[in-house]
C-alpha cells in the first residue's frame, strides 16, 4: 500500500517499487484512473480493454473511470484476473488511485486477502486510504506512506499501522516505510528520476512483437 496527497511523489514510487518486480515471468494488470504520463511513456507497456486479460508476461494496462457501466467492467475485468489467479495463472496487480475503485469491490478485496499465497501481489496507490477498501491496508505486507492532509487518512492507516506513523516529519519527497512482518519503521530517501525508472521498466518487458 503506497499512500500520499498530490504531488508527494507517490505515483513515481509506486512505479519504481513495480520496477524491482519479476515483470518477465508473469503479467503485471496496470488499473490507471488518471491517465498516468509515466506510463504511457513506456515503449513496450501495452493498453489493453475490458475484456482482455493476456496471460504472457508483460505489462498490461487499463484505463477507467467514474462513470458507473466502466465501473460495473472494471469489476467484471478485476474478477477475471482473480479467476486466472484461482486456476494457477499468477500475475500482478498495480492500481493507481485505489479511491476510484468501484464501492466495495468483490473482486478487489479477494485479490488482497487471496493473493499472497497464490504468488499475486498486489500494489495499492491512493491519496485518499480513508476512501479505499480497508483490506487493502490491513493486508498489506508494506505500507509506505508519504504526507497525508487529512487526519481522516491519518486515522485510517493508524488503525492497521503503528500510531504515531504519520507524525514521523520527513523531508520533501521522502517517505515512512512500514514492514508489517518486522513491525518496524525506515524513512526511505527519494526514488530515481522517472526516465530512469522508465527505462528500468522498458528493459524487462517483452518486445511489443511478442504480442503481434
Amino acid at each position: 500500500m503506497i499512500v500520499g496527497r498530490n504531488g508527494t511523489g507517490k505515483t513515481q514510487a509506486g512505479l519504481h517499487w513495480l520496477s524491482q518486480r519479476s515483470l518477465q515471468t508473469k503479467p503485471w494488470y496496470v488499473l490507471d484512473y488518471k491517465r498516468e504520463e509515466m506510463l504511457s511513456a513506456i515503449p513496450r507497456a501495452r493498453y489493453i480493454d475490458y475484456n482482455e486479460t493476456p496471460s504472457q508476461p508483460g505489462l498490461y494496462i487499463l484505463q477507467s473511470g467514474p462513470d458507473a457501466d466502466l465501473q460495473e467492467a472494471t469489476e467484471s475485468w478485476l474478477r477475471r484476473i482473480w479467476q486466472k489467479m484461482i486456476d494457477g495463472d499468477p500475475s500482478g496487480v498495480f492500481i493507481d488511485e485505489g479511491y476510484m475503485l468501484p464501492n466495495r469491490s468483490a473482486a478487489f478485496s479477494a485479490l488482497l486477502t487471496q493473493g499472497r499465497s497464490k504468488k499475486n501481489p498486489v500494489m495499492t496507490l491512493s491519496q485518499r486510504p480513508v476512501r479505499v477498501d480497508r483490506t487493502a491496508i490491513s493486508e498489506a505486507s508494506h505500507v509506505l506512506a508519504f504526507d497525508l492532509n487529512d487526519k481522516r487518512d491519518h486515522k485510517s492507516l493508524e488503525e492497521v499501522v503503528p500510531t504515531g506513523l504519520m507524525g514521523i516529519e520527513v523531508p520533501e519527497y521522502h517517505s515512512r516505510w512500514y514492514s508489517v512482518k518486522k513491525n518496524k519503521i525506515w524513512i526511505v530517501k527519494p526514488v530515481p528520476e522517472s526516465d530512469e525508472i522508465i527505462d528500468e521498466i522498458n528493459d524487462k518487458l517483452p518486445p511489443l512483437k511478442r504480442w503481434l
